[in-house]
């Protein structure tokens, strides 16, 4: 799959301060009634996956939130965590 080029430089920081002064609150967060400063200028449908940096392709969001939605949209899962003795450090066995 080929992705879209990013913007990069002086042309990226103009637009990530216009759609961070849009958006000053996480709009995730907004979207569950909850008020997070949006520090990351996501892109809704990724460049990886033939997204834009057109300003209707991006939303202001805090870490946490662009975190999660990386995750869903790449299909990562969270690792479980193994102790020494190689068994599930929560004690659940799947």
């Amino acid at each position: 799959m080929t992705g879209t080029a990013r913007t990069r430089g002086r042309r990226w920081l103009r637009i990530r301060g216009r759609i961070l002064e849009r958006d000053p609150i996480c709009m995730r967060c907004a979207s569950a009634d909850q008020v997070r400063e949006s520090v990351i200028v996501d892109h809704i449908i990724p460049l990886a996956q033939g997204g834009t940096d057109d300003e209707s392709n991006l939303r202001g969001l805090c870490t946490a939130c662009h975190d999660a939605v990386t995750r869903e949209q790449f299909g990562y899962r969270e690792r479980k965590a193994f102790g020494a003795d190689g068994l599930p450090a929560d004690g659940e066995w799947s």
